[in-house]
Order: C-alpha cells, then structure tokens, then sequence
C-alpha cells in the first residue's frame, strides 16, 4: 500500500479538526443544559449546589477557550490544503482526494462562525 498523499494527509487533518470543532460544541450544549438545570433546580439545597454551579461555569468558560485557538487551527489547515490544491500539476492528484479535499474546505468555510 502506497503512503498516503500530501493531499490526502491535509484533508484529513482539516476533517480531524472539524471533528473536534463539533465535539466540543456538543460538550458546551451539554454544559450549559446541566448549568440551567442546577440553577432552575430549587429543590433540595445541600450546600452543594452553588459549588456546583461555580464548577459547571468554570467548566463552559475553559471550552469557550478552546474555539478561537481551534478556529486558527482550522483556518490553517483550511489555507495549506487550498495551497496544495493550487499549486502543482493538478492531473497527478487523485480525482477522489481532490473533490474530498473540495469538500472539506467548503465545510470548513460554512462552519466558520
């Protein structure tokens, strides 16, 4: 089996990372529903709950600070695929990696927010 191309190993990175993106956005919903729930939840007060809240707050800031640096990740990967795209003979690359690679970058462009 031949090694993987330069293409095809930008192409996943910028997946990888679009992969993570979508993780950790996940992660922060999921936070923030448990954030609401302690704060709406004025049931029983242990003395726990306010620690609780202070944790889960500390827990969404810490993922918020993941997506500018992430994003720049992205954005880098984004610009060295396109850069491999344009540069070279492109009648060597591989028709498939090439609409794979098409493809993620406008993925990345409409998830950039």
């Amino acid at each position: 089996m031949p090694p993987p191309s330069p293409l095809a190993i930008a192409s996943s990175s910028v997946q990888r990372l679009l992969k993570e993106e979508t993780t950790y956005r996940t992660e922060l919903e999921s936070q923030e529903k448990r954030l609401r729930k302690l704060e709406n939840d004025s049931g029983e007060d242990d003395g726990n709950r306010e620690f609780q809240i202070k944790q889960e707050n500390q827990a969404i800031k810490e993922t918020k600070a993941v997506f500018e640096p992430l994003r720049q990740k992205v954005e880098d990967a984004v610009r060295s695929l396109e850069q491999l795209l344009s540069s070279g003979d492109n009648t060597e690359l591989d028709e498939k990696e090439v609409e794979t690679a098409k493809g993620l970058i406008s993925k990345a462009k409409a998830s950039d927010r």
